[in-house]
């Protein structure tokens, strides 16, 4: 588990992720990430291609959404979800896609 979590600390990577077949009341569940760390930019864009994740963005940008992914994993329960999307998150783009992140333990 602790390789995966750091996989956004890296300059690019991806990983597949564990579907729900029913992820109401959202939309869709997506079946993989992949990101890439772009030095030419200050924000980091979330879109979503098929059941792909994509995010690219600077440096700092990607290691505040790790930070705020790894401190909901730590502290969440099985029934929390966590919504990052623009303005909430300042790091975001405003032009990304919303995302909500839940987890199975």
């Amino acid at each position: 588990m602790r390789g995966r979590r750091q996989l956004l600390r890296g300059e690019a990577g991806s990983c597949d992720l564990s579907e729900s077949p029913r992820p109401f009341p959202y939309e869709r569940s997506l079946s993989k990430i992949a990101f890439r760390e772009d030095p030419e930019r200050d924000t980091a864009s979330i879109v979503t291609e098929d059941q792909v994740l994509r995010i690219q963005g600077g440096r700092k940008a990607l290691d505040l959404l790790a930070d705020d992914i790894e401190d909901f994993a730590s502290e969440a329960d099985a029934s929390d979800h966590y919504h990052v999307d623009s303005p909430a998150c300042d790091y975001i783009a405003p032009e990304s896609d919303p995302l909500v992140i839940a987890f199975r333990r």
